[in-house]
């Protein structure tokens, strides 16, 4: 009847309206899925796009680094996941930067890492762009020419890395290229030339050290920022403005910014010193804590040196190695710079370090002043290229101070 009619048309709509509800939202559900979907095969893209323009840093690689050991603990992980979001972003250089005497082909390929990074939005830790900053700046200090020495008595080139013995291979270098200063002083400074005038072999070697980077990192740390007197006179504890304010540096107001650390006794609060430091230090990288795999291009080449030693407990034994291996005058002169012979002699595998320094390493007494665990997961982030590429190894103290916190904590 139209009564009848009449009342359930209302019904009927709100059925309508009801209905077309709960479509638009299946609609609605629809598309987000679809969108989340885009989004996923953009970043997967991207992810992709950016590891094949890298096949020297890909997963494998990783994988490779760490295929040695039987456990594959935390410092790992964080070692891995760190460089996937950081380090495994560089490009790879067109041009070769092995043996090239001028180091601009690898300021160009970084430059255009950091532009790629860049213009494609690609989301990377604070710490690294700051990195990529701070070795691009003039005054880096990574490439430089003083990292490059070389010799023809005997013929080698040698890449010197800062915190890696550096001061004691500028006296070998001295000695090795005596001669020079000799029969042509002028190309020599206060007596001294670490590259040789004469003309290098074209098939000559290359050799480097390197060394345990959370060792370095802990001694650039003690020779740059422990003593005051240093930090003002060097001015290497970066970022100045927090560790070594100076006349020159003014604030807003054009003051001088006062010295956070003048009126602190850090006395017996070594881990809290260090650990405020290890917090900050990425906002000026400074070269002598930027990674040894920056180094004369390491990342890229060290592959294809034809000796590389390690600043570890074997290093005496390393420097006997290379003085066999190259001959010469080199065995004296080693010897006469870091007394390696007396320690390979006796079979004695630790690494005293300098004698009288008060940043020479005597681990693992020295380590454990200074690190926690959480000092040790940041610098493994920041310093997880060297792991990775130049095939170092997590000290086991590291790995013990991981684990003993983890227990504490469960």
């Amino acid at each position: 009847s139209p009564m009848t009619s009449s009342n359930n048309a209302p019904e009927k709509a709100q059925s309508e309206t009801s209905s077309r509800r709960g479509t638009n939202k299946k609609y609605l559900a629809f598309l987000l899925l679809i969108l989340l979907l885009l989004t996923a095969l953009s970043l997967h893209q991207q992810t992709t796009m950016t590891r094949s323009l890298l096949p020297s840093l890909s997963d494998s690689v990783v994988q490779q680094s760490f295929s040695g050991q039987s456990t594959f603990g935390e410092a790992d992980l964080i070692i891995q996941r760190s460089f996937e979001q950081s380090y495994a972003h560089i490009l790879p250089c067109k041009k070769s930067s092995w043996k090239a005497m001028d180091s601009r082909i690898a300021i160009d390929c970084m430059q255009q890492t950091r532009d790629h990074i860049m213009s494609q939005n690609i989301t990377v830790p604070w710490w690294f762009q700051t990195l990529l900053r701070d070795i691009l700046a003039g005054g880096g200090g990574v490439y430089v020419p003083w990292h490059h020495f070389y010799t023809t008595k005997p013929p080698f080139h040698f890449c010197t890395v800062g915190k890696v013995a550096t001061t004691e291979w500028r006296k070998v270098f001295c000695k090795l290229n005596a001669q020079d200063c000799v029969d042509d002083s002028s190309s020599c400074r206060r007596g001294c030339t670490w590259k040789t005038t004469q003309k290098m072999p074209a098939k000559a070697p290359w050799a480097v050290f390197v060394r345990d980077p959370l060792e370095r990192l802990l001694s650039g740390f003690l020779d740059k920022c422990y003593n005051p007197r240093t930090r003002k006179n060097q001015g290497h504890c970066e970022p100045n403005v927090v560790f070594n304010p100076k006349k020159p540096l003014m604030n807003a107001k054009n003051k001088t910014y006062a010295n956070l650390l003048d009126s602190l006794d850090i006395e017996g609060q070594e881990k809290a010193m260090f650990g405020a430091y290890v917090d900050v230090l990425p906002l000026k990288w400074n070269v002598h804590f930027v990674p040894q795999a920056m180094f004369c291009d390491l990342h890229r080449n060290i592959d294809k040196y034809d000796f590389v030693g390690n600043m570890g407990k074997d290093f005496y034994f390393d420097l006997d190695r290379m003085a066999n291996q190259f001959g010469g005058q080199l065995p004296e002169i080693l010897n006469s710079t870091f007394g390696y012979k007396d320690h390979v002699m006796s079979g004695n595998h630790e690494n005293t370090g300098k004698q009288g320094s008060g940043h020479a390493m005597h681990t693992p007494a020295k380590v454990a002043r200074f690190y926690t665990a959480r000092t040790v997961r940041s610098a493994l982030e920041y310093l997880s290229i060297d792991y990775v590429m130049l095939g170092l190894q997590v000290p086991e103290w590291a790995r013990q101070m991981l684990k003993e916190e983890s227990s504490t904590i469960k």
